[in-house]
């Protein structure tokens, strides 16, 4: 009993993210529930593309400053993985890539491995396209939802997320806000976000991001960000197209 207690306390004196890296359970191989397989799955880039991760180097990322979401902080320190794959190495810090972006079309595949997974791509290091462990689940943030930078309750009305070990297709076009020569915001940004094929917001209005990346403010460019939140998670086959 007492070192059930020890061990609670020990939980209880944890933040949020280690609390939840502590909870993770590993997902068993073996034959997943069967769902459609995503119609961008494999996706080539076109010919105008910029790839920026094809499982060969992560030479296109670099490790974010900490609190710094902006600056670079040396190499990227995730590993590179089979199947052409990079999988987040638990309390290695986020990537941010090196090239700033402002419009843009985005496809991005990813997989869970295990549950809870706290993870997700940030447009110029501000807007979250959110990416969690909630296949069979009703409850809860889906995957895919826009959480930080949309109103209280604005979540997809789909659920589209496939099992763990399953990989995952995100496709986002992405506009930039816009400002006038003064530098005053004169549009918003906005996002039309498909998880495996399935659309969960359509030119969807992007408000100030909440949360860490709140602090940023808003600009007509920035990198992209892949989230290390305490949880491995794997990623492959990332490119865009800058519109």
């Amino acid at each position: 009993m007492k070192h059930l207690l020890f061990f609670a306390l020990l939980f209880v004196g944890l933040t949020a993210a280690e609390q939840q890296a502590a909870a993770f359970i590993p997902a068993k191989p073996g034959v997943p529930p069967s769902t459609p397989e995503p119609p961008t799955l494999g996706a080539q880039p076109p010919a105008r593309a910029l790839v920026l991760l094809d499982g060969t180097s992560l030479d296109a990322w670099a490790k974010k400053a900490g609190k710094d979401w902006l600056k670079e902080d040396g190499p990227a320190k995730w590993k590179l993985v089979a199947g052409g794959a990079v999988e987040v190495v638990p309390g290695s810090d986020s990537l941010i890539s090196r090239r700033s972006f402002g419009d843009l079309r985005l496809h991005a595949e990813f997989r869970t491995l295990g549950a809870p997974t706290n993870s997700g791509i940030y447009f110029q290091a501000r807007y979250e396209v959110d990416i969690n462990e909630s296949f069979g689940r009703t409850d809860g943030s889906p995957c895919g939802n826009l959480g930080n930078c949309t109103p209280k309750g604005t979540l997809p009305q789909a659920r589209a997320s496939r099992p763990p070990l399953a990989w995952q297709t995100l496709d986002v076009e992405f506009t930039a806000p816009r400002f006038d020569a003064a530098g005053k915001k004169i549009a918003k940004a906005r996002a039309t976000v498909l998880l495996n094929g399935v659309e969960l917001y359509r030119d969807q209005e992007l408000d100030l991001p909440t949360g860490a990346a709140g602090r940023l403010g808003e600009a007509a460019t920035g990198p992209l960000l892949l989230q290390e939140h305490g949880m491995p998670l794997q990623f492959r086959n990332i490119w865009v197209v800058e519109q």
